[in-house]
């Protein structure tokens, strides 16, 4: 079966690694990466650049990766690629990671080399979870939320739009974790944390209340 055309949006790491992950699955071939004001003739892992406005109104029925790892950015492209009339956002997995049967998962997000997904997780729509990260039985990632590298989520936790649980940090079972909240690298969070708030530490302490639509790499 021949693979399906698709481009990706993003010429950064997080676009090398979603690239390595198409090429090695069997469904997908990769056209083209887009760019924001790319310079003439410019070339990403040896496909061609194309700019992104001239792409947004020539391409509309073609499906796009958006391999942006920041989720605010990633959020408000994605919304610019709806409005010109994309609707194709395939979901990525890669093929170690180890996703149970029957987990749900959103258009458009990435589960990246080592990820373990356990039985009745749900994963909605633009996730990340990436390298080595680990989303236990029965939690709910909202949209746009991430998992940084080697990140744990133990069971029954809720987790919610845009947060982001940062490098090696540790999630105790059954929290609850509000929108654009931000748990620090290397943390332990053993309480709920609410809504665009920073925590950090072992175990995690509130750090600050963070900015409405503030990014965080």
């Amino acid at each position: 079966m021949p693979r399906a055309p698709v481009h990706i949006v993003g010429c950064g790491g997080h676009a090398k690694v979603i690239a390595m992950m198409v090429e090695a699955g069997d469904q997908l071939d990769i056209v083209s990466f887009i760019d924001r004001d790319p310079a003439e003739g410019a070339s990403f892992l040896g496909r061609s650049v194309q700019d992104e406005d001239t792409f947004l109104e020539a391409r509309c029925g073609e499906a796009v990766i958006i391999a942006l790892g920041e989720g605010v950015r990633r959020r408000e492209t994605v919304t610019r690629y709806k409005q010109a009339g994309f609707s194709s956002f395939p979901a990525i997995v890669a093929s170690s990671a180890a996703v149970a049967e029957g987990v749900l998962i959103g258009e458009g997000s990435v589960l990246m080399p080592g990820v373990i997904v356990n039985p009745g997780a749900e994963i909605d729509a633009f996730c990340v979870l990436n390298t080595g990260a680990i989303l236990e039985h029965d939690c709910r990632l909202g949209d746009y939320a991430a998992l940084a590298p080697g990140a744990t989520v133990g069971g029954d936790c809720r987790i919610g739009a845009g947060a982001y649980i940062g490098i090696g940090a540790a999630v105790s079972h059954g929290r609850t974790i509000g929108q654009s909240a931000v748990i620090g690298g290397g943390s332990f969070l053993a309480s709920d944390a609410g809504s665009d708030e920073l925590w950090g530490g072992v175990p995690a302490v509130l750090i600050r209340k963070r900015a409405p639509g503030a990014t965080v790499l």
